[in-house]
């Protein structure tokens, strides 16, 4: 038998969850019948001069992007790559790159407040409420399931907001009414194409995160939403991912992508994300 090819699943150096666990046993699994071994790599450091590791290509789990463009720079093949990741993980760089490609909610994005500052802007305040209404996002540039995403139902609850999160790059955006109260779809997406999706649900909480209480049930994609999750695919330069959309009066609007959804919801509901994925990257690394 040839040697197998090992490849690295970098995760962060100081997290790691079960839904993590779950995602590289069964991607391991998965590779294992490619010739390709998936060994965990949470030690890697970004260095000058870059040290070449010992493996030539890896599932880039991590969002330390200074990390994943050292690696590439000594040309390790990272899937996804780190101009990928840093994408998907600030939101304001996405809309940044998917604007006039895809529709998303209308958002203003507060100004950078040095730590010296105290940031107060009524100014900026009366121009949210005036622009998105009542109630109104407030999130976090950078978050994780739903865990830096708030809700203002009027200007003291906004302002509260503004000041918990000053010196954080954040964003206001305009509430979406869904067809179905705190929902969202999300598109899971391999190789730029949708594979599956699922519709996330929370009757107890604005956020439908199941993170946060939602409910998850699979559905078929609408040709419509197809495109334009692979849109987004295409512009973000997913490997591997989702993208979110919420529907308000028949129209898919855009809320965040992804760059390591985990696997385990997906399979759940009957989509073989993990078989796919492992597919994916059997292709590029066995090219």
């Amino acid at each position: 038998m040839d040697k197998m090819q090992r490849v690295a699943f970098i995760r962060n150096k100081y997290y790691f969850d079960d839904g993590m666990e779950y995602t590289f046993m069964h991607l391991r699994s998965a590779l294992s019948p490619y010739g390709i071994e998936l060994f965990l790599c949470g030690d890697s450091f970004a260095s000058y001069p870059p040290v070449r590791p010992d493996f030539a290509y890896a599932v880039f789990w991590d969002k330390d992007t200074t990390l994943g463009f050292a690696l590439e720079r000594v040309g390790v093949t990272l899937i996804n790559r780190a101009r990928t990741v840093e994408l998907c993980d600030d939101k304001q760089k996405t809309y940044s790159a998917v604007y006039g490609k895809v529709a998303f909610p209308e958002t203003l994005c507060a100004p950078l407040v040095y730590d010296v500052c105290d940031g107060q802007d009524e100014r900026l305040l009366t121009l949210a409420e005036r622009t998105l209404g009542y109630p109104m996002i407030v999130k976090e540039n950078v978050g994780s399931q739903g865990r830096q995403v708030y809700l203002a139902h009027d200007r003291i609850e906004l302002k509260a907001w503004h000041e918990k999160t000053a010196h954080v790059p954040h964003l206001f955006q305009r509430f979406v009414r869904a067809s179905e109260e705190s929902s969202d779809i999300r598109v899971y997406l391999v190789g730029g194409k949708a594979v599956g999706a699922v519709r996330r649900t929370n009757t107890v909480d604005f956020r439908s995160n199941t993170a946060q209480g939602g409910r998850i049930e699979r559905i078929s994609i609408p040709p419509e939403l197809t495109e334009e999750a692979e849109k987004v695919g295409a512009v973000l330069g997913l490997d591997f991912g989702t993208a979110d959309f919420m529907e308000e009066n028949g129209k898919f609007l855009f809320i965040e992508a992804n760059s390591s959804a985990y696997t385990q919801n997906a399979e759940r509901n009957g989509i073989p994300l993990t078989e796919l994925f492992a597919q994916h990257i059997a292709k590029r690394v066995l090219a």
